[in-house]
This record gives structure tokens, C-alpha cells and sequence, in this order.
């Protein structure tokens, strides 16, 4: 595997993580001031989460892109 996607994979798979791990946060706030509707919001909030998870594997394979020089790098 070349170096420059060895490089995008690395920066898309840590913007998928941080945006994995960043709404726990969110999560655990609602468990802990609204027990009773925290069960119905983490329902409501799962797409939101889907969508923040690849937002955030899209931005980390942008930042990969122009770490590497651009898209012109990957098809060497």
C-alpha cells in the first residue's frame, strides 16, 4: 500500500472515531439529568450520531488528501 493511502486511511478512520466517541458525552448528559426521556432522545439522536460518525470520516479523508498533496497523490 502505498504511503499516501496508508496516510488517508489513517486520517479518515480517526475522523470516524472522534466522531464515534464525540456524542458519548452527549449521551451520558441526558442519562444523567433526564432518566426518564433520556430512552426516547438517544432514539432520536442515533441518526444524528450516524450522521456526525460520517461527517467526521469524510473530514478525517479530506485532512488525509491535502496532508498528502491532494487527490492527485492517490491515483499514482
Amino acid at each position: 500500500m502505498p504511503p499516501q493511502k496508508l496516510v488517508v486511511l489513517i486520517a479518515s478512520l480517526t475522523g470516524g472515531a472522534i466522531g464515534l466517541f464525540a456524542p458519548v458525552g452527549v449521551v451520558k448528559w441526558l442519562l444523567q439529568t433526564e432518566p426518564e426521556d433520556a430512552g426516547i432522545l438517544t432514539l432520536f439522536f442515533l441518526p444524528v450520531w450516524c450522521l456526525i460518525v460520517v461527517a467526521g470520516l469524510l473530514s478525517g479523508r479530506r485532512l488525509g488528501w491535502l496532508a498528502t498533496g491532494g487527490k492527485r497523490a492517490l491515483h499514482r
